[in-house]
């Protein structure tokens, strides 16, 4: 048994082999992983949900660095209601069964999403060292909401300028298709990446 691991990694690959059909887990792991990832979703969206619901309802949250945790909370609640939800079953099987076009359209929102996350964090690091080393002046634009949302604005178009044309029109410009290749990317990303049949 120690010969057959060491002959099967020895070109370094740790991944577990993986058919055309996908990858070949056992039934208790399939059960395991659907539970985890269902509460995932539903940990994800209750808890951005809650931040949206605070901040429509409470009136006193209404300033300018909370609507950058709101625009936070917005890329977080839209990561676990779609692109998590949809990638689930590429997930458990290791080949994408949804079609292209939701292929493309999960990749965009994905790269749309996640990019948009980080940019937010940026955001409000940025307005946290605002607060602090420009702490007079800071508090009296402290209300403008029209900046607030003007930069989260920015925050989603450079989001989407940031992959969003590339992953359209990648078809278009070099002829081959990106979905496998940034499905894969994607995937590597996260975890290893299964083979892919689209």
């Amino acid at each position: 048994m120690g010969a057959h691991i060491l002959e099967s990694n020895s070109s370094a690959n740790l991944t577990p082999a993986v058919s055309e059909a996908g990858i070949v887990l056992p039934g208790y792991l399939v059960v395991i992983f659907s539970v985890l990832m269902v509460t995932l979703v539903i940990v994800v969206v209750a808890g951005n949900a809650l931040v949206i619901m605070a901040f429509i309802v409470d009136k006193t949250l209404r300033n300018q660095s909370n609507y950058f945790f709101l625009n936070l909370a917005i890329s977080d609640f839209l990561v676990g209601a779609f692109c998590i939800p949809v990638y689930i079953p590429y997930n458990l099987t290791g080949r994408w069964m949804l079609g292209k076009g939701l292929c493309k359209v999960w990749l965009v929102m994905d790269y749309l999403l996640c990019s948009a996350s980080v940019f937010n964090i940026v955001l409000i690091s940025y307005d946290r060292f605002l607060s602090v080393t420009r702490a007079v002046k800071y508090r009296a634009q402290k209300n403008i909401t029209r900046q607030a949302v003007l930069k989260m604005g920015a925050v989603w178009l450079l989001a989407f300028l940031l992959y969003g044309p590339a992953i359209i029109f990648w078809e278009a410009i070099v002829g081959q298709s990106v979905g496998k290749k940034l499905l894969r990317t994607t995937t590597l990303l996260r975890f290893k990446a299964p083979k892919l049949s689209l």
